[in-house]
C-alpha cells in the first residue's frame, strides 16, 4: 500500500507541474540548438593515408619484410607529430601557429596488424585540412628517408574534396539532445523540490499530511 501511495504522490507531483517541465525542457533544448548553430565553431576532418611497405630495392614480399613493416608503424606515428615533421609543415604552408598547436589538429592511427596508417587533421577549414594533411604526409615522406635510412614510405591516399566534407563538430544532436535531457531532469527535481519544501495547507488534505491530526469538519467558501 505504501508503495502505491508513494507512487500516487510521485504522479501528482509530476502531473502537478507538467507545464513547467515541458517549458523547461523545450528552453534548455532550444538554448543548446542557439549555442551549436550560432556560437560553436564548425570543425571539419580531413585524412590522407600512408602505405608503409617493402623497401623498394626489394624485388619480392616476404614474411619478415611485412613484420618489419608493422614493427616500425609506431615509430613513424611518433616521428609524424614529432617537431621535425611538424615544423617542416609550418615553413611550407606559412601558417601562423606553434608547433604544438598544430600537433593538437593531427590525429595519427593505424588498424591492428594493418601496414597503413591514416593521418586525420580538424580545423575550421575544410581546404586547410586537406592542405595541411597532404603536406604532414609529403614531410613524412620525406624526412623519413634521412631519419629512418628507409625508402618504404608512400602515401597512398590523398586527401580530397570529394570525400566527406560534413562537419565532424559539433554534434547538433547530441548537443540538443543533451540540453533536453538537462531541462527534463532539472524540471523533474525542482517539482520535487518545491514539493518537499512547500508546507502550506490549503485543505483537509494538506491538515492531515502536515500536522498528523485527523480531520473533524470543513467550511465551504461563503460567497456573497
Amino acid at each position: 500500500m505504501g508503495d502505491s501511495l508513494n507512487l500516487e504522490g510521485i504522479l501528482k507531483i509530476l502531473r502537478k507541474n507538467i507545464f513547467m517541465i515541458i517549458t523547461l525542457t523545450l528552453l534548455t533544448g532550444f538554448f543548446m540548438a542557439l549555442v551549436t548553430f550560432l556560437l560553436l565553431t564548425p570543425k571539419y576532418e580531413a585524412e590522407t593515408q600512408i602505405l608503409v611497405s617493402q623497401s623498394e630495392s626489394t624485388g619480392s614480399v616476404s614474411n619478415p619484410d611485412i613484420e618489419t613493416s608493422l614493427q616500425l608503424i609506431m615509430t613513424y606515428r611518433d616521428i609524424i607529430l614529432s617537431p621535425i615533421i611538424l615544423e617542416e609543415v609550418i615553413n611550407n604552408l606559412d601558417l601562423d601557429m606553434p608547433i604544438r598547436n598544430l600537433s593538437e589538429q593531427i590525429t595519427v592511427s593505424n588498424e591492428a596488424q594493418s601496414q597503413v596508417i591514416t593521418v586525420r587533421v580538424t580545423d575550421d577549414s575544410i581546404g586547410d585540412a586537406i592542405v595541411i594533411a597532404d603536406e604532414v604526409a609529403g614531410a613524412f615522406q620525406e624526412q623519413v628517408t634521412e631519419v629512418m635510412d628507409v625508402d618504404n614510405v608512400s602515401v597512398l591516399a590523398p586527401a580530397s574534396l570529394e570525400a566527406d566534407t560534413s562537419p565532424v563538430a559539433p554534434d547538433s544532436f547530441i548537443n540538443i539532445t543533451l540540453g533536453l535531457v538537462v531541462g527534463l531532469m532539472a524540471g523533474v527535481t525542482l517539482s520535487f523540490a518545491r514539493a518537499f519544501f512547500d508546507k502550506s495547507v490549503r485543505n483537509e488534505e494538506d491538515v492531515s499530511r502536515h500536522l498528523s491530526i485527523p480531520v473533524i469538519g470543513s467550511i465551504d467558501k461563503i460567497e456573497n
